[in-house]
């Protein structure tokens, strides 16, 4: 089973190779019914920048982050401090 971090990672490489698919989806679809090349490019750009956003935002909910650790216990002042304060 992979660790989470390899889990993580495998989930954003899945999530930018469907946002590519349905990027070149939207762009030839566009080009087919349109007569510009620039509103083709900026139909598959749209696309690609929803769906990646979406799918990351889906992917960080399925695999969350690691918890952070606890903190640790502070560190006692330094020997010029405890010595000023003492005083």
């Amino acid at each position: 089973m992979p660790t989470r971090q390899a889990a993580r990672i495998i989930a954003v490489v899945i999530v930018v190779l469907i946002a590519v698919i349905a990027a070149l989806g939207a762009g030839i679809v566009t080009a087919a019914l349109s007569d510009s090349a620039l509103m083709a490019v900026g139909a598959g750009g749209g696309a690609f920048v929803t769906v990646a956003g979406l799918g990351i935002h889906i992917a960080a909910y399925l695999v969350p982050p690691a918890p952070a650790p606890a903190p640790a216990a502070p560190l006692p002042p330094p020997q010029s401090q405890a010595i000023t304060a003492s005083s």
